[in-house]
């Protein structure tokens, strides 16, 4: 079905996200967006890359999907574990982190970065928004996605933006604790 209500819902998130980006990093040094607590912990910039990279995985699609280009294959109309997938996924993906989830390879972040991560992800974010904008005359429960990471997972267009926002807000809450550490670096110098 159109859900307008729930798409502006999702823009509202989004500019959340970015706000809280800007108010969290924004003048942070090279040091500190790249401070990790552990070798096994992500950093600051390794959160906005991984969001990124998250989103970026869905444009091909997003796009066709907005042009009314998309055209769904077998596995998308048929397959039996669409409504079970997106719920398992809107379960997992909260921002609280109930459990910890390993990022498929596709999505893993980069290591370093340069200042301009935080621009990227802000370019990024608008990008993915405006998508979700477009599919405002879009039936986004008939639409059915196949997961670019795991390729027998299909959910919902509707799952699918609301697990990836949920996302979006579980990242940078890890963002926010890797600055509060209290070994992160308080120097704005580079």
């Amino acid at each position: 079905m159109k859900d307008e209500a729930f798409i502006n819902e999702l823009l509202q998130k989004g500019s959340k996200a970015k706000e809280k980006v800007i108010i969290e990093f924004s003048g942070m040094s090279l040091n500190q967006l790249n401070w990790q607590a552990s070798s096994t912990s992500w950093s600051i910039a390794q959160c906005l890359d991984h969001l990124i990279r998250s989103h970026s995985i869905y444009f091909t699609n997003l796009q066709k999907i907005s042009r009314g280009e998309y055209k769904m294959n077998f596995w998308n109309k048929y397959s039996p574990f669409t409504k079970l997938c997106g719920r398992l996924l809107k379960e997992r993906m909260q921002e609280e982190v109930k459990k910890k989830m390993k990022a498929p390879g596709k999505i893993q972040p980069s290591s370093n970065f340069d200042p301009g991560i935080i621009e990227q992800y802000h370019k990024n974010l608008d990008i993915f928004l405006q998508f979700i904008l477009n599919c405002n005359n879009i039936d986004i429960d008939k639409t059915i996605l196949t997961s670019p990471t795991i390729p027998i997972v299909t959910y919902s267009l509707r799952d699918a933006f609301y697990f990836l926002l949920t996302h979006e807000h579980r990242h940078i809450n890890q963002a926010v604790n890797v600055k509060m550490d209290k070994e992160f670096p308080k120097s704005t110098s580079f």
